[in-house]
This record gives C-alpha cells, structure tokens and sequence, in this order.
C-alpha cells in the first residue's frame, strides 16, 4: 500500500504564524499607533482645582474646567469650548492646551463684565494628537441663574 502525502496542507500552527507575521508587517507599514489616549475625567467648578464639582453659577462666577488626560504617549492638544445651549449657533470662548503626555488641562472662562446670561451652558473638551486627529472628547452642562 503506498500512501501519497498531499504538499501544500498547513498545520493550523504554520497558519497563525503566517498570519501573526503578516498582521505585524502591515502594523509597521501603516505606523500602527496602539494609543489609549482618553479624556478620563471633565470637572466643572467655581474654584481653578475645582475641589468641588457644581453644575449650577451665578452670572458674574468664573467657571472652571478641569480635563484629566490619561495613557497620552505623547504631545497632545486639548481644546476647552464653552457653548450657550440656549443661543444656537451662537459661539463661546475656546482656549487650546499643549500638554506633553497624559495630565491635567484646565480651563478659565471668565463671565463678561454683564455677567453671563442665565440659560444652560455646555463645555465641550476634544482630545487631539499632535497631528491634530480627535482622539476622544467629553462635555459638561451647567446653568446660570
């Protein structure tokens, strides 16, 4: 009896050494980036550390916000938006930070001398590498009565 032995039939372990291989070749070729970079936390508060969080101001009260940047390999940029709600299309003051990896940014926005109208309010904080690719973002509401 002659038992003829088929060439070209792979182990499966030749196949996921194959595979594996080739993943990593294309990981390289397309500079495969693995950040986790994220906004781990956002804070809205009447005091710069914002030791206590608040959602509710008065007109002429500096609102602070406080983005906690985590697992940033990295430069990173974050940019702090303040948005009317009530006014659509209306735009708010932004402010951008540069940190040099995962930290804190925080953000000033200070009322006008009429004190900011009563209405509800957003703050958008966006997340970006340094190429300027969004990377995450959060929001906070508050109001101002």
């Amino acid at each position: 009896m002659h038992v003829k032995k088929e060439m070209g039939m792979q182990t499966p372990r030749n196949v996921l050494v194959l595979s594996l291989g080739l993943l990593m070749v294309l990981a390289l070729a397309c500079k495969f980036s693995a950040s986790t970079a994220n906004i781990s936390s956002l804070k809205v508060g009447k005091d710069k550390s914002v030791s206590t969080e608040t959602s509710a101001f008065g007109p002429h009260n500096t609102v602070y916000a406080v983005a906690t940047i985590s697992n940033a390999p990295g430069k990173v940029k974050v940019k702090g938006r303040l948005v009317p709600e009530d006014a659509p299309g209306e735009k708010g003051p932004e402010d951008t930070v540069e940190l040099p990896s995962s930290g804190t940014a925080t953000f000033t926005f200070t009322p006008p001398a009429s004190g900011f109208p009563a209405g509800k309010y957003k703050i958008d904080v966006i997340l970006m590498d340094e190429g300027g690719e969004q990377k995450d973002q959060k929001s906070a509401t508050f109001s101002v009565s």
